[in-house]
């Protein structure tokens, strides 16, 4: 099991990359998405929503979270035979996003986008982990 899935359902495969915790490394990220939302079935829009979105939660990981003793964070990927989900997990402590003030504002909307873009968004926050799960389901 991957650092982020700490139990996974026995109809679910589970693969999983690690990063290192380096705004250069969402290019990988969003690569990665890409090719196994298109593996898993996803039409090339769906492809891109999903990316776009991992892309999300891998930048809050790197830029508000805080990177595992290698100094990475985890990426997992669960598939069942009608979701795709990422869980993006990161050893720093969440806090709440506060609501912007501003539509014009330039930080603040990442949950937001992620929402409108995938099927669910779900947080975790333990003592010294954060996972960010991101679920498309397939058409």
């Amino acid at each position: 099991m991957s650092a982020c899935v700490e139990q996974a359902p026995a109809d679910v495969a589970v693969r999983s990359l690690r990063l290192p915790a380096r705004s250069s490394e969402l290019g990988a990220a969003r690569r990665y998405a890409e090719e196994v939302a298109s593996a898993f079935g996803l039409d090339s829009c769906g492809c891109y929503e999903l990316a776009v979105a991992v892309n999300e939660a891998v930048t809050n990981a790197i830029t508000h979270g805080a990177p595992d003793g290698e100094g990475q964070i985890h990426l997992s990927v669960l598939e069942s035979s009608n979701r795709l989900t990422f869980e993006v997990c990161d050893y720093g402590t969440f806090t709440a996003p506060v609501a912007t003030a501003s539509p014009t504002c330039e930080h603040g909307r990442g949950f937001i986008l992620m929402s409108t873009l995938t099927d669910a968004v779900e947080v975790f926050g333990t003592s010294g982990r954060t996972t960010v799960r991101l679920t498309k389901l397939r058409a």
